[in-house]
């Protein structure tokens, strides 16, 4: 498939790119400094341009199958990125979206404590990110949202919790950069999460367990 990556330089975009592309994906990387992105590759296509704009993100989403967002910064850069993924999506009949969010972000799964503290950590890019994830869910895109648990920077073992509807979310869970890649990467090239939120951890104290190797599977599209 061909996968469109906004937010390809950053820490966890730049695995969804190795992730993609070591699946044998094909990438278009929009990207404001190509520079900054190190990845060598036949099958990768480097697109410069600001992600806020309809017109950037449409050059990138020419003849691509999905998007997948781990755009991250300074508000309203969610907010605007949002509405020009639904627009430049829209003139270009691409229909598969799939973003990266935060745990911090589902504030009814969080007890109190959890609740204050980021709420003033991170009040303003928590206002940002609910923003665009609301005009996301009111668009007619095929969309999935992934609420992560804190990141790390360990490996890809493989192995991501999808947490169950109004399952409590905890600070101490936390799931690596490199697993989120790999699991939004098959995400966005599967239907199993079509217009969902989905909770994902490393933890293993879930009932579901989604296995999520670097390598493709036989029943991955490509």
């Amino acid at each position: 498939m061909n996968l469109v990556v906004l937010g390809a330089t950053g820490r966890s975009g730049r695995l969804v790119v190795e992730q993609a592309l070591a699946a044998g994906h094909t990438v278009t990387a929009l990207v404001r400094s190509p520079e900054k992105l190190t990845t060598s590759n036949s099958n990768l296509r480097v697109v410069t341009g600001e992600a806020t704009e309809t017109s950037a993100v449409s050059r990138a989403l020419e003849g691509a199958d999905a998007v997948i967002s781990t755009l991250g910064g300074k508000p309203p850069v969610i907010l605007y990125s949002t509405r020009a993924i639904v627009a430049a999506a829209r003139q270009t009949g691409v229909s598969r979206v799939v973003v990266l969010s935060t745990f911090a972000a589902e504030r009814d799964r969080l007890d109190a404590a959890t609740r204050l503290l980021t709420g003033i950590g991170m009040g303003a890019m928590l206002k940002d990110k609910t923003a665009g994830e609301e005009m996301l869910r009111r668009s007619d895109l095929d969309w999935t949202i992934v609420y992560a648990s804190v990141l790390t920077d360990g490996p890809a073992d493989g192995a991501v919790a999808v947490l169950p509807k109004g399952a409590r979310r905890r600070m101490s869970e936390r799931v690596s950069r490199a697993n989120v890649a790999a699991w939004m990467v098959q995400a966005a090239t599967g239907v199993q999460h079509s217009r969902s939120s989905v909770g994902i951890t490393g933890s293993t104290r879930t009932s579901e367990r989604t296995q999520t190797a670097t390598k493709v599977t036989s029943d991955s599209p490509r």
